[in-house]
């Protein structure tokens, strides 16, 4: 949720999802708030079934808890629903059609909507992934002409590094702990990051997918700033 209280909210379009959505809200008979155009009250219902027809798929609902609003939603042009699925709120928009006299599902129908708005407590993550999460880099050394783009990864409170695999080991031979490489530029996933960084150590990987390659740890005290950044993130959630 924004400071101004309004929340963050991602629409979901897509027939499969909202269909699960509808599903989902089936299975776990999930309690709905209902609000209708051209009354101030509240009511209450569950979706009991998706009802397909000649043309489309249609939502059966329980009838309205209080009962007065099971007439007023006839007469209304918009119906909007809130509920909560899996601890996020989902809003929607649909229209009433009709009442369902069938058994067992005795209540009423309306449209299933074209799509439904989820609260968007990813927020934070995709900030915290777009500012401190390293996908790469790209770099050439000084008096060098071969441009050297490796994979990045998290070495935790100690730093980054990045992979030298078989194919750029000469690097190995052109760099030294200690040494400071310059104009190293990062990739992340909504930007880009140039900085100079220190080479603290080269650690060869023994095992795994990777065995045969070396790590290149490296320290920057911009790096430094950017990860106190992840940790202030993590403790607000």
């Amino acid at each position: 949720m924004r400071e101004d209280g309004v929340m963050d909210l991602f629409p979901v379009k897509e027939k499969k999802k909202i269909l699960a959505i509808c599903d989902h809200l089936i299975s776990k008979r999930v309690e709905i708030s209902v609000k209708i155009e051209g009354s101030d009250a509240q009511f209450i219902t569950k979706v009991l079934k998706v009802k397909s027809g000649k043309r489309r798929n249609h939502l059966i609902i329980e009838k309205l808890h209080p009962e007065a609003g099971n007439s007023l939603i006839q007469s209304s042009t918009e119906v909007l629903f809130t509920c909560e699925v899996s601890e996020s709120k989902c809003v929607f928009a649909t229209n009433y059609i009709g009442i369902n006299t069938q058994y067992p599902e005795f209540g009423l129908i309306v449209g299933i909507p074209p799509t439904i708005q989820i609260e968007d407590k990813r927020r934070e993550e995709r900030i915290e992934n777009g500012l401190t999460k390293f996908l790469s880099v790209e770099f050439r050394l000084e008096g060098d002409r071969k441009v050297y783009h490796l994979k990045v990864i998290n070495l935790g409170p100690s730093g980054i590094g990045f992979i030298v695999d078989k194919e750029n080991l000469d690097l190995l031979n052109k760099v030294t702990v200690g040494e400071t490489i310059r104009n190293l530029r990062f990739f992340l996933p909504q930007a880009t990051l140039t900085i100079d960084a220190e080479v603290k150590h080269v650690t060869p990987i023994n095992e795994g997918e990777s065995r045969g390659s070396y790590i290149v740890g490296i320290k920057s005290g911009f790096i430094m700033k950017l990860k106190e950044l992840r940790e202030r993130l993590e403790k607000k959630r």
